[in-house]
């Protein structure tokens, strides 16, 4: 049992990982697309979608 809640945990933690988007990327500041590697993304009020810093 305790074997499931670790391999739960492995698979969660590489998930969130694995969804960091690489500077230059296009995103929203909500997240809805993403998440920035650097927590910083850029976006005017004009444009639909801004880029990662």
């Amino acid at each position: 049992m305790k074997f499931l809640y670790i391999a739960t945990a492995l698979i969660g933690a590489v998930t969130v990982q694995a969804a960091k988007l690489p500077s230059g990327a296009p995103c929203k500041p909500d997240g809805s697309m993403g998440v920035c590697a650097s927590g910083l993304c850029i976006k005017t009020p004009d444009q639909p979608q801004g880029k990662c810093k």
